[in-house]
């Protein structure tokens, strides 16, 4: 069976090219995807970090996607042919899903209800992803939070700490728009830090404290040293951003001595609950879902691309730019 894959290469290059599944057999479900979404952190990763002459392989890309079902194996209950579905497929036109072994994250499925708009529906995923960050901060009602970075995990980052009541609730970025965003998403206070000298900012509208939980959510690994400054004493720092390379940071002053905690959010292994950590993936994604679909949860004005997946390296290109004229990017197939 023949089907379309999004492969990335050194280059950076993108292009779609056409594999070889294997035809679907008993107990799998076969998914003809309609849009796959960009994760502006994992995914650019690859695409900023390997130039022209790389050995690095070329790659597919993706992790979210939404389709509906085409057909259904023996032995597979809760899917019909024609439903809609949730899916953690690479970027292409076609995912074969084994519902079964939701353990294995590139199997995942998860039934979705039309009222949820494909513009946003498959960015829940990401919404996953902060979600697990929030609850690992354990956020109290007037907890004071700074997030750094206000892309779309950083936006729902926003959202979260803002429904666990955390106040103030502060957004530093570097680009207007976003911080214009990130008061839509629940910002109490935003901080341009072009403009302004972050740390300080924190610490005046936090009393002189500094922030007790903060958030990287940027791709820069040199910004951890700032929230060090910023934190208050025995603060939290949450890696919600997937930021590669090396920090430099002062262990003794700025750490050790003021008894700050670094908290990384990946989630590996979370597929299945236990009694020190209910919350698995799949039930955060579910969260995810009903909240966006009660209105909880908003993404609409996060999303600022959908485009045909033809046009995938010029949207990447644009990515890696940076700026401000991009947010949440999707392909359509």
């Amino acid at each position: 069976m023949r089907a379309k894959r999004l492969f990335a290469s050194p280059g950076p290059r993108l292009d779609i090219r056409e594999i070889e599944l294997p035809e679907p057999g008993p107990g799998q479900v076969l998914v003809r995807v309609t849009h796959s979404y960009v994760s502006a952190g994992s995914e650019m990763n690859f695409f900023r970090i390997n130039p022209p002459g790389s050995k690095a392989e070329a790659r597919p890309l993706g992790y979210m996607t939404v389709g509906r079902v085409e057909y259904v194996g023996d032995g597979v209950s809760g899917f019909k042919v024609g439903d809609r579905v949730l899916t953690a497929g690479f970027h292409g036109d076609t995912h074969l899903v084994d519902p079964h072994d939701q353990g294995h994250t590139d199997w995942y499925i998860e039934p979705l209800d039309d009222a949820i708009p494909d513009r946003t529906a498959g960015f829940v995923i990401l919404g996953d992803v902060a979600l697990h960050g929030v609850r690992r901060a354990q956020l109290q009602i007037d907890e004071s939070v700074a997030v750094f970075g206000a892309g779309l995990i950083g936006q729902l980052t926003i959202q979260f700490a803002r429904m666990s009541g955390a106040y103030p609730i502060i957004a530093v970025d570097l680009f207007d728009r976003r911080l214009e965003q990130a008061l839509v998403s629940g910002a109490t206070h935003v901080i341009n830090a072009r403009q302004t000298d972050a740390v300080k900012a924190i610490r005046d509208l936090t009393g002189g404290a500094g922030a007790e939980t903060l958030f990287h959510c940027t791709p820069t690994p040199s910004v951890l040293q700032t929230l060090l400054k910023a934190a208050a004493e025995r603060g939290v720092i949450v890696l919600s951003g997937s930021a590669p390379g090396i920090a430099e940071i002062g262990l003794q002053v700025e750490l050790l001595r003021r008894e700050l905690t670094i908290v990384a959010n990946y989630e590996a292994g979370l597929t299945t609950p236990h009694p020190y950590w209910p919350w698995t993936r799949q039930r955060n994604r579910r969260a995810c879902l009903r909240m966006l679909q009660s209105g909880e949860l908003k993404l609409d004005y996060l999303v600022s691309h959908v485009v045909p997946a033809e046009q995938a390296q010029a949207m990447f290109e644009m990515m890696a730019r940076g700026g401000d004229d991009w947010m949440g990017v999707a392909f359509t197939w």
